[in-house]
């Protein structure tokens, strides 16, 4: 396949572009981002695409129709491939067109669908569309090596390997073999259907003669069982009438023991009742002796407590006394503590008053100085502002005036010297400078470009230098401009005047440094306000506090002496302290321990008399109840219940003597037992009649299927299926060894084509790299790995550039081969080698040059420069659009 023009017009940011191709050799479309260069290969794809893309409906053509005009995008391609060369065109949209103009073997012009698939005929008889897509390279696409295993390559390198003739027919058999093969096997080789199938239903035939033989042995079974049942049902009835008798023997047993329960359950309720009645007897007999004791112990209670407040009345005196005398002391101590707190705190405001006098003293120097540092600092930052240079500018006026005074040197040197000396009294005009001068007087006056002397009305001379003094003159002019701009530009006039200047900088700086380190450390954390306010309100506080002053004792002379006085009495503060906290102590436990001695004597006297109430009121309980019934009364009581009880605790062991005689669980357990024994023979005699009903009646039935027919009909499928079986297995496997044989053999055929198209990418490879480049080619006709420099690695090994250079290399040597004659596909490079160096470029254009000799090269690049050394190739340049790229 060739290209040989591309139209499009309205296609989506595109108003109109036509590129023509060369048939053979390189064209490179070069444009800016978003003129369409793209577009083109997307619209040959969308022009040669299924038939219903030209309805303007489906998403493809819709993203290609014109954002910025109301139009229909077309697209006209002029294109050969195999014998026809014909110009297909595709207008979308409102007015959709398809037209179709073949100008080769013969000449045909079709419209709509029949333009359509005229062309789908043509190319499906002439294009490898797979050769197509593996010979591209897109933008943006992934990077991946190229596959040419299902394209038109394999035929081309049978050309090349000389196996024209016999191809066609190994590939018949080879199609074939692999059909008869497909037949049994899938390429994995794993059984298909058929040969699944064949073995099902010779398990399907086996099953069936093994259901059948089962069925007749269960038939057999069957009647043998019947035999047996009717055998098993007299021995089961009589075990049920044995059971029964059983039964009932065991029965009449529980019954009468259940009696003698009955009686012992009656027993026990009469002795629960008679021992309730006898623990209420004792129960008022104990109350009555409760009440006795109690009267008795509270007359005891009362007695002693009389006794024990006789004994504490003098320790309550004593207390007393002393918490008198604790209160007394206490009294003393805290007048004593407060005349010494108030002297105190009077010698602390004296001596704090003393020590503000002083500080305030030093704040109102503190701001004196800081005034006087702050003037300072101010004059300095004005000196500071005032000069315009620093060290460094000083150095150049200094560098420029030493070139003045060597340009100045290798002037003197190097100029004429004119001298003129007066004879008598005369006035002489020297560069424009009068000079008045006398007989003998001399005036001497190097000439570095020219001078001038005139004798007014009588003389003029006109001396010239040299070239090289007007030279060494022009240098030193040029020196002294400089070293004038230098002074300028810092604002002082010579060499002198800006050291001093510097100087002066210099001095200023220090003074400032001094003035605000001074202004700092006299400031300390506060601003000029804070100190001059600070210092006004502790004079003011000096000031008031002799009027503040109450106290008789006289102002100290000095802030020591009131200083010494107010620590003594601080110390004396402290002793006083110290006596009176003993004082609260001393008397905290005199009132605790009074308050003790009066809460114990309050509390005894709340004892007496709760003791003689309840003495009085337990005589008067004791007095009511025997007024009502005697003492001994109660005890007649508890005998008589306690008689009564023992009687009825001897029936009641009577009973329960005769119950465990009898062991009415065991009688429980055997009825229980017996009864399970006869439900289970009933249950037997059931099944065994049920089971001879259902057997009977199954072999009733199957007895009419004619089984033993059945079964040597199934025998004779079986035979058939498993010979039928054996025929497809045996094919299947002759299949199989030929297909396996004859695709080894020509697996070592296919190694022989590869190797021209392995020598193809060599060779191009070897423009690029050096005469070390080598590939290994698999079968799927895929460059697996790369030699280069002795070392081997596999492609994914390589980097992004290295395996993009190889992927372009491979198509470039497949398009080659199998392009010479016009057939085969373009390689379409778009917007590649990105990841290339520039020395790679350079041997990457000289290998698409010598691959453009024998196919078509299309390459689409918005970087001109990365394919300028591709030697003979056509530049075709698009105009730029206003719309995307696509």
């Amino acid at each position: 396949m060739r290209i040989h023009r591309i139209t499009l017009t309205n296609y989506r940011g595109v108003d109109h572009a036509e590129v023509a191709f060369d048939e053979y050799g390189v064209t490179v479309i070069e444009g800016d981002n978003e003129a369409g260069k793209t577009s083109l290969v997307e619209a040959l794809e969308l022009l040669l695409d299924e038939r219903f893309l030209d309805r303007s409906g489906h998403r493809r053509v819709k993203a290609v129709m014109p954002v910025h005009r109301d139009a229909d995008p077309e697209v006209e391609a002029e294109v050969s491939t195999g014998p026809y060369r014909f110009v297909f065109a595709k207008r979308w949209g409102r007015s959709r067109m398809t037209t179709l103009d073949v100008s080769a073997p013969q000449r045909e012009q079709l419209t709509g669908d029949e333009a359509h698939e005229r062309v789908q005929s043509i190319l499906s008889e002439t294009l490898d569309t797979d050769l197509l897509r593996a010979l591209q390279v897109r933008q943006g696409a992934e990077l991946a090596l190229p596959s040419f295993a299902d394209t038109d390559l394999g035929a081309a390198l049978d050309t090349a390997a000389g196996a024209v003739g016999e191809n066609d027919s190994h590939d018949g058999i080879w199609q074939a073999i692999t059909a008869e093969r497909d037949m049994y096997w899938t390429s994995t080789g794993k059984r298909k259907t058929i040969l699944t199938d064949s073995q099902r239903s010779v398990a399907d035939a086996e099953a069936d003669v093994a259901s059948l033989t089962q069925q007749l042995a269960e038939v057999e079974a069957d009647a043998e069982r019947a035999a047996r049942l009717a055998s098993d049902a007299e021995r089961l009835q009589e075990l049920v009438v044995q059971a029964e008798e059983a039964r009932d023997e065991c029965q009449q047993q529980v019954n009468a023991a259940e009696d003698v329960e009955d009686e012992l359950s009656r027993c026990e309720s009469e002795l629960e009742r008679l021992e309730t009645e006898a623990a209420r007897a004792q129960a008022d007999h104990q109350a009555r002796t409760d009440l006795v004791d109690e009267e008795e112990r509270y007359r005891q209670e009362a007695a002693e407590l009389r006794a024990q407040a006789e004994q504490a009345a003098p320790a309550l005196a004593a207390a007393r006394r002393h918490h008198d005398e604790a209160e007394a002391a206490h009294r003393t101590a805290w007048k004593r503590f407060e005349q010494t707190q108030q002297a105190s705190a009077l010698a602390d405001r004296d001596s704090e008053h003393l020590r503000q006098i002083i500080e305030a003293r030093h704040l109102r120097a503190r701001h004196e100085r800081v005034v006087v540092a702050q003037e300072q600092l101010d004059a300095a930052n004005a000196i500071i502002e005032s000069i315009h240079l620093d060290s460094e500018d000083v150095a150049q006026i200094e560098a420029a005036q030493q070139v003045v005074i060597q340009a100045q040197a290798a002037a003197d040197a190097g100029s004429a010297t004119v001298a003129t000396t007066g004879m008598s009294e005369v006035e002489v005009i020297v560069d424009g400078v009068a000079l008045h001068m006398r007989e003998g007087d001399e005036q001497v006056t190097d000439v570095v470009d020219s001078a001038e002397i005139v004798v007014p009305d009588s003389l003029k001379i006109t001396v010239t230098a040299g070239n090289e003094s007007r030279q060494l003159g022009s240098k030193l002019v040029e020196a002294e401009a400089a070293l004038r701009v230098r002074c300028d530009e810092t604002g002082v006039a010579d060499l002198a005047e800006a050291r001093d200047a510097l100087a002066r900088r210099h001095t200023a700086s220090r003074e400032h440094g001094q003035a605000r380190d001074d202004i700092e450390r006299d400031l300390d954390d506060l601003t000029v306000d804070d100190l001059a306010s600070k210092a006004e309100r502790l004079s003011a506080r000096v000031a008031a506090y002799p009027n503040e002053r109450t106290a008789d004792v006289p102002l100290p002379p000095d802030h020591d002496t009131a200083l010494r006085a107010a620590l003594d009495l601080r110390d004396e503060l402290k002793r006083r302290k110290a006596t009176f906290e003993s004082a609260v102590i001393l008397l905290d436990s005199a009132q605790t321990a009074l308050h003790g001695e009066e809460v114990d004597h309050a509390a005894l006297a709340a004892t007496i008399v709760a003791a003689d109430n309840a003495d009085a009121s337990a005589s008067q309980k004791l007095e009511t109840a025997r007024a009502q019934l005697p003492d001994a009364v109660f005890g007649q009581r508890v005998a008589a219940a306690r008689e009564t009880e023992r009687a009825a605790r001897s029936d009641r062991d009577a009973a329960r003597t005769k119950l465990e005689e009898l062991d009415i669980d065991s009688l429980r357990s055997r009825l229980s037992n017996a009864e399970q024994a006869l439900k289970r023979a009933r249950t037997a005699l059931s099944q065994n009649h049920e089971d001879m009903r259902t057997l009977q009646i199954s072999l009733d039935l199957r007895g009419e299927k004619g089984l033993g027919a059945q079964l040597d009909a199934a025998c004779s499928k079986r035979d058939r299926c498993i010979a039928q079986d054996r025929s497809l297995r045996d094919r299947a496997e002759a299949a199989k060894l030929l297909h396996q044989v004859f695709e080894r053999r020509r697996t070592e055929a296919r190694q022989q084509y590869i190797a021209p198209f392995k020598q193809r990418i060599e060779q191009y490879g070897r423009i690029v790299y050096d005469t070390s480049f080598a590939v290994d080619v698999n079968d799927a006709l895929a460059v697996s790995r790369r030699t280069l420099g002795g070392i081997t690695l596999d492609v994914n090994q390589l980097s992004t550039g290295a395996q993009e250079q190889l992927g372009i290399i491979a198509r470039l040597a497949c398009a080659s081969i199998v392009s010479p004659d016009g057939s085969g596909a373009p390689v379409i490079l778009d917007d590649a080698l990105g990841w290339s160096d520039p020395s790679r470029l350079e041997r990457m254009g000289a290998a698409i040059a010598d691959a453009g000799r024998d196919c078509q090269v299309v390459i689409l690049t918005c970087t001109p420069g990365r394919y300028a050394h591709v030697g003979n190739a056509r530049v075709v340049r698009m105009p730029s659009a206003a719309s995307s790229e696509y």
